[in-house]
């Protein structure tokens, strides 16, 4: 069975040295629908690194693409969470290789 990754890329720093940082949240063992059946828990659930206080959130969706945004007391920050399928990991490279053979 293939491995998927729950992704999110959020902002990270502040004011114009503001940067995009992706993360992997979690791995699914599975079928891309038994991933994506994760994601909405994920969302809801995720606390963003900026900003410290959110006085609002936002949650939005475009298919099976998940987006927050969270305001601050001063500016919002916004984070994007996808699922994608790990072809490659230098970490654990027999545990992907292992399950792509097996399809």
């Amino acid at each position: 069975m293939p491995r998927w990754a729950i992704v999110v890329e959020q902002t990270a720093g502040f004011g114009d040295s503001k940067t995009w940082s992706p993360k992997v949240l979690t791995e699914v063992v599975g079928t891309r629908e038994q991933a994506l059946a994760k994601v909405p828990d994920l969302v809801s659930k995720f606390i963003p690194d900026h900003p410290k206080l959110i006085s609002r959130r936002t949650i939005l969706r475009d298919g099976d693409t998940y987006m927050l945004i969270a305001r601050g007391w001063s500016d919002s920050y916004h984070c994007v969470f996808k699922v994608w399928e790990i072809l490659s990991d230098s970490d654990n490279p027999d545990k992907v290789r292992e399950k792509r053979v097996s399809r």
